[in-house]
């Protein structure tokens, strides 16, 4: 097995053209000055890990986050190097590997799963010491955590990957009203609504909790309906007590499944990145995917 894999991405201004910074810059210039401060952070602490891990002699492979397209179990361990993006953007091509998150940019840059940073003395300390254990010791690491994720499957096909974050499902239009039956524990509930969320516990600080929802830690997945407009249930099958199917959760072994009404629906896995469109009829289930991430969270 190799010893490790870096997913990195490049820095915003990286991505930008000579004509695009040099236009951002001039109308600008106090948000280009902080691209300029992340860009420089970004280089000197990707410069600070690839001579550190030089330097130890490791076997090492990089992979740029946007045309990563292979699957990673066959190295020992997996670094993202950027943001909270390119953590989830790795843990897409793992099933068995251990994911470990760098924040390339603390000051600019969201890093709820990247637990090291290569800014401070200490936190590079810490990121060498943790590396050293982790390629040395043949066993599992006893500071890993298994990430719940998501499986997605439309019309009795799994698609994209595992999901860490969320699911999105809603009308590839913004404007328009989402159309689908919702079946949950038994019970169809035909719904307009501005679409639905569904995340893990891990993603549930994000959106989710934007829409509503609670944060919270229990190994399952939620659900929450971002402003419903019609819920229709048979009345031989609501009971008199029951409420507007707002949310819900789904144990490990529970489904929850849509059926969507709408020609032009979509599902948008983690975000942006991967949108899986939808059309009128498909069935969609949504569960517990049986291989949990392990990272070091």
């Amino acid at each position: 097995m190799k010893d490790i894999a870096v997913v990195y991405k490049y820095s915003a201004l990286e991505s930008y053209s000579a004509k695009q910074i040099r236009r951002h810059k001039e109308r600008n210039p106090e948000l280009f000055h902080r691209m300029q401060v992340a860009h420089d952070e970004h280089s000197q602490a990707f410069e600070s890990l690839q001579r550190y891990l030089k330097e130890k002699d490791f076997s090492v492979t990089y992979f740029e986050r946007d045309t990563l397209s292979r699957n990673l179990d066959d190295f020992k361990l997996v670094i993202s190097f950027g943001g909270d993006g390119t953590f989830i953007n790795a843990s897409h091509f793992i099933e068995k590997s251990l994911l470990l998150g760098i924040n390339s940019s603390p000051q600019n840059s969201i890093g709820h799963y990247c637990r090291f940073e290569l800014k401070s003395q200490s936190g590079v300390k810490t990121f060498r010491k943790k590396i050293s254990s982790l390629i040395q010791t043949s066993s599992r690491a006893s500071s890993e955590t298994h990430l719940l994720r998501m499986q997605v499957s439309v019309a009795d096909k799994v698609v994209g990957f595992p999901v860490l974050n969320d699911i999105l499902f809603t009308e590839q239009n913004p404007a328009a009203t989402s159309r689908y039956t919702l079946i949950y524990r038994g019970i169809r509930h035909d719904q307009k609504s501005s679409g639905l969320w569904v995340t893990t516990p891990t993603g549930s600080t994000a959106a989710y909790q934007s829409a509503g929802g609670k944060p919270f830690q229990i190994k399952e997945l939620r659900f929450i309906v971002r402003e419903l407009y019609s819920d229709t249930v048979a009345q031989t099958e609501r009971r008199p007590h029951e409420k507007k199917l707002l949310a819900g959760s789904v144990k490990s072994g529970g489904v929850l499944e849509l059926v969507s009404s709408m020609m032009h629906g979509a599902l948008y896995l983690d975000g942006s990145h991967q949108k899986v469109p939808v059309v009128l009829g498909d069935h969609i289930v949504l569960s517990v995917h049986q291989h949990t991430l392990r990272a070091i969270y």
